[in-house]
């Protein structure tokens, strides 16, 4: 009985393994690493489609977000990708699963509501690092810029989830 226990376990574990990562995200994975010397356009395209796939899973699905996660972070822009126009597509409305954020050309922003004294503070972008910092905090360290498109924004690093922003008023969550 012990034995068939001990087995069950094991079957049961390896089917979790295999489980925590879709097979789209194994497919998409293998089809980039394919490619002899992915350029930037390639690596873009690639993020985006694994933050599309990510947009098919609800919260329930932690294992598989987790996944797509560790695989985002892994490919942050390249500092030879940033350029002085960088910091004007951060300029907008960005949605986040919890709130709005308002970034502002003079490098305020502000969140929940575009008001001056709500909660807000400054952000600036150097290199390929973002900056966010909450009004009368000490300067923060930046996080990695993974993607910064007109319609994605996604910063963070390995340590930490990457952080998603969406361009608009709606986030894209089951």
């Amino acid at each position: 009985m012990i034995r068939i226990l001990f087995i069950l376990g094991i079957l049961t574990m390896a089917r979790t393994a295999t489980a925590v990562e879709p097979k789209a995200l194994l497919a998409a994975r293998q089809s980039y690493e394919s490619l002899p010397h992915p350029s930037e356009k390639q690596r873009v395209a690639y993020v985006t489609k694994l933050v599309r796939l990510r947009e098919t899973f609800t919260r329930r699905d932690e294992e598989e977000l987790d996944a797509i996660d560790s695989e985002v972070v892994k490919h942050p822009m390249p500092v030879s990708a940033v350029t002085p126009s960088l910091a004007k597509r951060v300029v907008g409305r960005w949605q986040s699963p919890r709130r709005p954020y308002f970034y502002h050309a003079d490098g305020a922003w502000l969140s929940n509501e575009d008001i001056p004294g709500e909660t807000g503070g400054t952000w600036h972008i150097d290199g390929n690092q973002f900056f966010q910092n909450y009004r009368g905090e000490a300067n923060v360290s930046g996080e990695t810029i993974i993607l910064l498109t007109d319609t994605d924004f996604i910063f963070g690093s390995e340590q930490l989830h990457p952080y998603y922003l969406r361009r608009g008023d709606a986030f894209p969550w089951n």
